[in-house]
């Protein structure tokens, strides 16, 4: 189980504000029409089909020839392809997926495949992110997901419990007249995120582009809709119809902190992308190979000090950042991120209306 950072959350009355940094790079794992020996770095859906995919796509092409235009339409801009070349003929199997995507040892900051994997399979791949976060190089997996009842999804969302996904599409986008399948409503789903500053909540935010949503789910408690979202589930439901607006419910993830009065809470998608950018800044691979010397590590702190003027000052990302840095011998200077602290961001709103009547 990975291990991350203490998580202190405030509540307070706006959401985070400022402007920071895109994580947005993409790595999708999936089966395309020409075969690629070594992951490929594209930068749109022109070159993306140069070089990977063999026209016409129809609907028995290979699963990554049908997903990029919903990508790309969604908003990625910076997209790493790895080739799943099966070892049988048709779909790659859920173990040929896995070995594909837990081979990727670049950086990028989402993991996107686009099958449906059994809770075995999301495990085997949750392992792998969770080496990664270990490892100062985190990722949040983006994926479709199809159940057969609430109590499976539940079951799935629970495998992040500490972390690791950025959304687990369940259903259905109609996207410029065309209703894409759920393994295209993610891809769409995941170049949103990806085009997005990482201190941006998609809580009752309109999905650009969304004309329509199958199947739509209604929020009672105690409906399907209300579970997803309580499990966490990026679950969309329409605001406006004549205008065609359709929103995220609340952006809440499977990933459950605890607040500083002790309750239990999920994490916002911002909070989520945050921490990984937070991690990777700190990385400062940049330092690698450096002489061992005080003046290097006194350079270290700076940087580090400097960073997080950046985050908390500037772009306004958290509260604050509690780190220390330690030398622990002549070739490894570790840094410890020790405690995040957010603003709160306002899911719920109880308004209490009194009428008098004379």
């Amino acid at each position: 189980m990975a291990i991350i950072p203490k998580i202190t959350v405030t509540q307070v009355d706006n959401v985070p504000k400022g402007a920071p940094g895109i994580a947005g790079k993409v790595a999708v794992v999936a089966e395309f029409s020409k075969t690629l020996t070594a992951p490929i770095s594209v930068k749109s859906y022109a070159e993306a089909i140069r070089e990977a995919v063999t026209l016409p796509i129809t609907n028995s092409s290979p699963v990554g020839d049908q997903i990029l235009d919903s990508l790309f339409r969604g908003g990625a801009t910076d997209v790493i392809i790895k080739d799943i070349s099966p070892s049988t003929a048709g779909s790659p199997t859920g173990a040929e997926i896995v070995t594909a995507a837990t081979t990727l040892e670049e950086k990028y900051d989402i993991l996107f495949i686009p099958y449906v994997l059994t809770d075995s399979n999301i495990t085997a791949v949750k392992a792998y992110i969770d080496d990664r976060f270990e490892a100062s190089h985190p990722v949040g997996l983006i994926a479709p997901i199809t159940r057969t009842a609430a109590t499976d999804y539940v079951t799935t969302a629970a495998l992040f419990a500490d972390g690791g996904t950025f959304g687990l599409v369940s259903q259905q986008f109609t996207v410029n007249d065309t209703v894409l399948s759920v393994a295209q409503s993610a891809a769409y789903y995941c170049g949103l995120v990806s085009e997005r500053k990482v201190d941006a909540s998609f809580t009752m935010k309109t999905l650009e582009g969304v004309e329509a949503v199958t199947t739509e789910m209604t929020f009672a408690a105690g409906d399907n809709g209300y579970k997803l979202v309580e499990a966490g589930y990026p679950i969309a439901k329409c605001l406006n119809r004549a205008e065609k607006n359709f929103v995220i419910v609340n952006s809440r993830l499977p990933h459950v902190a605890t607040a500083t009065d002790g309750t239990q809470l999920h994490l916002d998608l911002y909070m989520e992308r945050t921490i990984n950018y937070i991690i990777n800044l700190f990385n400062l691979e940049d330092y690698f190979g450096e002489k061992n010397n005080q003046i290097t590590l006194d350079a270290i702190e700076q940087r580090l000090a400097r960073i997080k003027h950046d985050v908390v000052d500037i772009q306004g990302l958290v509260n604050d950042i509690v780190y220390s840095v330690e030398k622990v011998n002549r070739d490894c200077v570790r840094t410890n991120i020790e405690e995040i602290v957010f603003d709160g961001v306002i899911t719920e709103i109880d308004a209490n209306v009194t009428y008098d009547v004379i």
